[in-house]
């Protein structure tokens, strides 16, 4: 890879920026001498008794000599005075037109350089991350910070600005020489010394804006530093000592800002200078009569004087940009020297390449004298010499760390030996392409890393079309309940939301299946463990914002966090008289919730699982209620304001059920009942789509697939009632043949956080430390088991399950992986005592492997048939 950004740009794209110097400096320098020429022409004409007819765009190079003499280039179109204002004023007109087309058309020229010169960048730190070895961990760590840098100093016109710079300048030296000989050192002059202001500038400011930068850090730093301290500078009465310490380290960040905004006055001074002088030194030259002046020669026309002036500034502008991206290419090109040092040395670790073999239809899998280290697990294996035939049924046994998985990613080619090789069918695991040997020779490891999609994208992560379409639905669900992930995908499915206008006619089933749920439970007496919502009744498994909402809200605008604050929320309660008793008992929870937990510190379990405010907000409420002794004597102002709104907050986070303060009688639930009707009845329309509301006869959208078919609420308060409710919902469900959908919801949910807000988006995002270790290694089986590979290895060892568990799962695997091949890692003796006899066991211990075949007299059957 090029170590220099611009030359990096050229090399990707060298069509792109040869055909955007052609343009800008091919079709730019002649477009730019034109308008020039109009210009002079234009303010030639203000120049009174010149001779008719004029001429338009006539050019003429003055000659130095005794006596002087005009080399004519062109003779010019003859035009009365008139006729070339108006020709001078089109042609300028025609001029910013087409700067205008060109320069857009440049543009875009210079942006598909860059985007290409991007792709190749972000292409060749894909291709080194994904070729690096296993070994290369560490050194691939730095690539994604490189090449974001690298991205971001990536220039989209590297070569055009110097081109397009030097065709300024040299247009402006033409410009002054048919202006006067003598002018042109005064431009070359002029140009050096506008190049060496403006680079004497950049630098400059780039150590300004260094400084600056740190100064502002060590502010930050101070400053946060100073807030930590504030309980001991409180205790102790510090506060002089702090003020002189930040002071003093403000002083020294000052002192070497304050020269370095100095050195940068210094350096603007001389363009000031310049602005003056350079115009006064260009007329006085073009004017000059003096010693050494030729006689005879003409006097200078102001309008040649004013394009020449014109040609200085734009090729002044040029070089301000080259100084610029010289600046740029300073700063980035570091950054490339230390990526392409980084691939490099990802190149020098690869191993030599091998001709691509044939992946060969079937054969053992065998090992010479093989040895590897597993970077992943840390692992060692040393002499390691086996033939396995395939398709067969191989266990590995060994301990945890005893090195059974490094020998299960050797036999699966994840790693590559250190000494000896490992062949399949003949042909070295090495020669084969990784992508094919990766379907061929499956390998669930150790690490079930987890992508940012949905459960159904982790699952086929891997898989190609042609294996994704021969599972099925069907082959999912089956593959779900062999890994043990029925039951996480089945949670999150129960948990999902259904479109009624996507799917119609799964909503109406849903509806349906509400009905055979209610017989359900009545016919096995359980209609107590769910409590139905009742438009004209109130909920007590809910809360009592839930009560008055009663729907799910949509979007976080009546979310729960902002719905004591909600101006139409809280102009219901007023109407309906309730904000004084919401005030009245969110300070009641308050007294209560403050007393219950007195004893606990703060990060007490108990706290966050039972309290209706977290443990930070604890301080502010005791304080609240020692300035409420009576609950009357309120602040006023924005200050008792948020006091009021925290209190009604307390209030509808309130559930009597859960909570048992003795709050809610009959009376205040038929108060919420009659709010609940007036929010449902005045609602504005800009809010209808704010919320869900509950309706018996459809699915609430927002709502979820468990609450839909209950269309209610869990009874709290009974053991074992959640599981029972659940447990009847699947029965009935499967019943109604809508197991798959729940299913299809499950895989649909999405691993990643949805943000708070509502409780949809609690629901909808489920975080990767929400999938434990467990459903992570069901979850990468999964994935191997969907390309039904040649080999399977399942490299790794079982959790804390019981032995007989263990056994039971490996026993179905086997039955799905008849005539295949599979090799399954197991942590003892005693797991593989309970399993049929396998066609080989490999017993590693001691990072050492030894090989024991299954007689004939032990094994009537072949395992792998059974």
């Amino acid at each position: 890879m090029e170590r220099d950004p611009i030359l990096f740009g050229w090399r990707s794209a060298p069509r792109a920026h040869a055909l955007a110097v052609a343009l800008g400096v091919g079709l730019g320098t002649p477009l730019a001498l034109f308008a020039l020429l109009c210009l002079r022409d234009l303010i030639d004409l203000l120049v009174p008794g010149a001779s008719e007819p004029r001429r338009f765009l006539a050019l003429a190079l003055p000659l130095p000599g005794h006596p002087p003499a005009v080399l004519p280039i062109a003779s010019g179109l003859p035009m009365s005075g008139h006729g070339l204002l108006l020709a001078a004023l089109l042609g300028l007109a025609v001029a910013a037109l087409a700067f205008a087309g060109l320069g857009w058309l440049v543009a875009r020229v210079c942006f598909s350089a860059q985007a290409r010169a991007a792709s190749r960048l972000r292409a060749t730190a894909v291709d080194a991350i994904l070729r690096a070895p296993p070994g290369a961990r560490e050194d691939v760590r730095a690539l994604p910070g490189l090449t974001g840098s690298a991205l971001a100093g990536l220039p989209a016109a590297g070569i055009l600005v110097p081109a397009m710079t030097l065709a300024a300048v040299l247009l402006a030296l033409a410009t002054a020489a048919l202006v006067a000989a003598r002018l042109v050192p005064a431009m070359a002059i002029g140009l050096l010394a506008v190049g060496l202001a403006r680079a004497l500038q950049i630098r400059r400011g780039l150590e300004r804006t260094s400084l600056r930068q740190q100064e502002q850090a060590a502010v930050e730093a101070g400053l946060g530093d100073l807030i930590l301290r504030m309980p001991a500078v409180r205790a102790h009465g510090s506060a002089m000592f702090e003020r002189r310490r930040l002071g003093l380290r403000a002083r020294a960040t000052h002192g070497t800002l304050a020269r370095a905004e100095a050195a940068l006055a210094y350096a603007r001074a001389p363009a000031l200078a310049l602005v003056v002088l350079l115009p006064a030194i260009f007329v006085a030259t073009a004017l000059w009569h003096g010693p050494g002046a030729p006689e005879g020669a003409e006097p200078t026309m102001p309008g040649a004087l004013a394009a020449a002036a014109a040609a200085f500034v734009l090729a002044a502008a040029m070089i301000a940009a080259f100084v610029r991206l010289w600046f740029l290419r300073m700063e980035t090109a570091p950054t490339y020297q230390r990526l392409a040092q980084a691939l490099d040395g990802l190149a020098d670790k690869r191993t030599a390449p091998h001709r691509a073999a044939a992946f060969p239809t079937s054969g053992p899998l065998i090992a010479t004298d093989a040895g590897a280290y597993d970077p992943a697990s840390g692992e060692r294996l040393t002499g390691l010499d086996a033939v396995l035939p395939m398709p067969a049924h191989i266990a590995i046994v060994g301990e945890r760390g005893s090195g059974v998985q490094a020998l299960a990613a050797l036999l699966a080619g994840q790693i590559e030996p250190s000494v000896g090789a490992i062949t399949y069918g003949g042909v070295d695991l090495r020669s084969l392409d990784p992508v094919e040997r990766a379907h061929r020779i499956a390998f669930a490891g150790s690490e079930a890393i987890l992508i940012e999609g949905t459960l159904k994208q982790n699952l086929l992560y891997g898989a190609r079309i042609d294996e994704r379409e021969a599972l099925g639905e069907q082959g999912r669900i089956a593959l779900l309940k062999l890994s043990g992930l029925d039951a996480l995908i089945y949670a999150r499915g129960l948990e999902g939301t259904i479109d009624p206008d996507a799917e119609p006619a799964t909503a109406q089933a849903i509806v349906a299946a509400r009905a055979a749920v209610r017989e359900a439970l009545a016919a096995q007496g359980m209609a107590r463990l769910v409590e139905p919502f009742d438009p004209a009744l109130y909920n007590h498994q809910a809360t009592v914002g839930e009560n008055i909402l009663f729907g799910e809200a949509v979007g976080a605008t009546f979310s729960q966090e902002r719905l004591a604050g909600h101006p139409y929320l809280r102009a219901v309660l007023e109407a309906e008289g309730l904000t004084r008793s919401f005030i009245e008992m969110g300070l009641a929870i308050a007294r209560s919730t403050v007393e219950i937990f007195s004893d606990l510190p703060d990060d007490h379990p108990l706290f966050d699982g039972f309290s209706l405010f977290p443990a930070r907000e604890r301080g502010f409420f005791e304080d609240l209620i020692a300035r409420q002794p009576d609950g009357r004597s309120w602040r006023r102002g924005p200050a008792g304001a948020r006091d009021r709104e925290r209190l009604i907050g307390l209030a509808l986070r309130y559930s009597e059920t859960r909570h048992r303060f003795g709050l809610i009688d009959p009376e205040l639930e038929e108060r919420i009942v009659g709010a609940r009707a007036s929010f449902a009845r005045l609602m504005p329309p800009k809010f209808k789509d704010k919320i869900d509301l509950y309706d018996p006869a459809r699915v609430t959208a927002a709502a979820s697939l468990e609450e839909n078919v209950l269309f209610g609420r869990i009874t709290q308060g009974e053991a074992g009632a959640e599981q029972r409710v659940r447990a009847l919902i699947r029965q009935v469900l499967a019943d109604q043949g809508l197991e798959p959908a729940v299913y299809r919801l499950g895989l649909a949910s999405r691993v990643a956080s949805s943000g708070p807000g509502t409780a949809v988006a609690r629901r909808q995002g489920l975080t990767e430390g929400g999938i434990g270790p467990r459903d992570r290694v069901a979850i990468d089986l999964v994935r191997c088991l969907v390309r039904r590979p040649d080999i399977l290895v399942v490299g790794l060892l079982p959790d804390e399950r019981k032995s007989e568990e263990i056994a039971a799962r490996i026993m179905r695997l086997r039955m799905i992986r008849q005539n295949l091949g599979l090799i399954v890692c197991l942590p003892d003796a005693e797991t593989l005592s309970r399993l049929p006899p396998f066609d080989a066991v490999l017993t590693v211990a001691r990072n050492a492997a030894t090989l024991a075949s299954s007689s004939p007299a032990d094994q009537p059957a072949p395992s792998h048939a059974a």
